[in-house]
């Protein structure tokens, strides 16, 4: 068994070895405590493997581990080492999974870009902020990654690298040893090559064998679903070819028996963009107090105008956030109406050049700050012949049929190509 496992691993570090260097998708990689790993998985008992047995997943560098250093994207943690693993990575231990490295993060999670590369073009962003896992999973290096979302750090970033990505209900996986931006938008993330990998990794962190058990090969994924185009104000500023996608993606599904309408976001939901900006400017302000106070000028600019913004914030305005999210939540089935799930472009283009940035968050940031469960799926390609998302969005608590709508759609995408 201990043969197997080595195999896989020998996969990933081969693929490491050949394209890294170009990619630039790892920060930490410790192949003597990978064969440790495997050495202790070979001796597990058979009734004690795990759904994860032996698969290797990256590590977005903002979750602690006992056994690898952890800098949060920050040269400020350079070699920094935790004494624990963040519950997440706990998870994925007792499920049998290997911790092959940590992956890039951008600075604390927020704007300023580490190295890595898209690998599909390495002169275009993988997208942040998890942009090492994504970059790590599009290229074949690792089957399985984690990272996190609080604007759209993995709806963004999947897009960009033509992988699967999914948000989860806020909350479902915990954050326990997670570096934080904000507290009330921090998501764990995940990324895999397809729906069922992504079903599998977060039942497994979010101890829900539900989300996974209705994506093994041959499952049924139900009847035709209900679908809606909310057209919100982000749609303006998005490309006409993400535009397009989104709605041939929609004529198909109408065609394989779908119910789909379109129609305006209510007035209420239209400003939920600027709110998730307040409250995360905000946040970060408060969560990454240390940093303000004891590092401020090892910070990029980026990051020091978003803490001084939160900071002057006033606590009227943050509790209008609140206010507003509250209120949309409580008339969630107003923008939903009759439909499972709302789709949308993932992002407002193909992934721009490295130098530009990593691009815009705007198409999730209201979902996310409704903290509805997400997914982009590879839909179509722009101008550039570089991938576009489709981004589907469930009510809250409602991640299981989400993933059954994601795998429908997946067959449905695959089918038409």
């Amino acid at each position: 068994m201990s043969e197997d496992i080595k195999k896989i691993t020998a996969r990933c570090r081969e693929r490491i070895e050949a394209r890294d260097s170009e990619v630039l998708a790892w920060k930490a990689l410790d192949w003597d405590f990978v064969e440790r790993q495997i050495d202790e998985l070979a001796a597990r008992p058979m009734g004690e493997r795990g759904p994860l047995f032996g698969l290797p997943v990256g590590i977005k560098d903002i979750f602690d581990t006992a056994d690898l250093p952890t800098g949060y994207g920050s040269a400020i943690y350079e070699g920094h080492q935790p004494s624990a693993d963040a519950a997440a990575v706990a998870r994925l231990r007792v499920a049998g999974a290997i911790i092959l490295g940590k992956t890039v993060s951008t600075e604390f999670a927020y704007w300023k870009a580490g190295p890595t590369r898209n690998p599909l073009n390495l002169e275009r962003t993988p997208g942040g902020s998890s942009s090492g896992s994504a970059a790590a999973v599009a290229d074949g290096m690792v089957p399985l990654a984690i990272g996190s979302q609080t604007a759209a750090s993995t709806i963004r970033p999947a897009a960009y690298c033509g992988i699967v990505g999914f948000k989860p209900t806020r909350g479902l996986i915990s954050l326990a040893g997670v570096k934080a931006l904000s507290n009330s938008l921090d998501t764990v993330g995940v990324f895999a090559k397809d729906v069922a990998g992504t079903g599998l990794l977060s039942g497994v962190l979010a101890g829900r064998p539900n989300l996974m058990a209705h994506l093994m090969p041959g499952a049924e994924t139900g009847s035709p679903p209900r679908l809606a185009l909310k057209k919100s104000p982000e749609w303006e500023k998005a490309a006409p070819s993400a535009i397009n996608a989104v709605k041939k993606a929609a004529d198909l599904a109408a065609q394989h028996g779908a119910a789909v309408t379109t129609d305006e976001v209510p007035p209420g939901f239209a400003g939920l963009a600027d709110f998730q900006t307040t409250m995360m400017a905000c946040e970060a302000a408060r969560e990454l107090a240390h940093e303000h106070r004891c590092h401020f000028d090892a910070l990029s600019q980026p990051l020091r105008d978003l803490l001084t913004e939160g900071e002057s914030i006033s606590a009227a305005a943050y509790d209008d956030t609140w206010r507003r999210r509250d209120e949309c939540l409580g008339d969630i089935d107003s923008l939903f109406g009759d439909a499972d799930a709302l789709l949308a472009p993932s992002t407002l283009d193909e992934a721009p050049m490295f130098e530009d940035g990593t691009g815009d968050p705007i198409m999730s940031r209201a979902w996310t700050l409704l903290g509805l469960p997400s997914i982009t799926l590879p839909c179509g390609t722009g101008e550039n012949g570089l991938p576009l998302g489709l981004q589907i969005a469930a009510r809250p608590h409602q991640d299981e049929k989400l993933l059954a709508i994601a795998a429908w759609f997946e067959q449905l995408l695959a089918s038409a190509r």
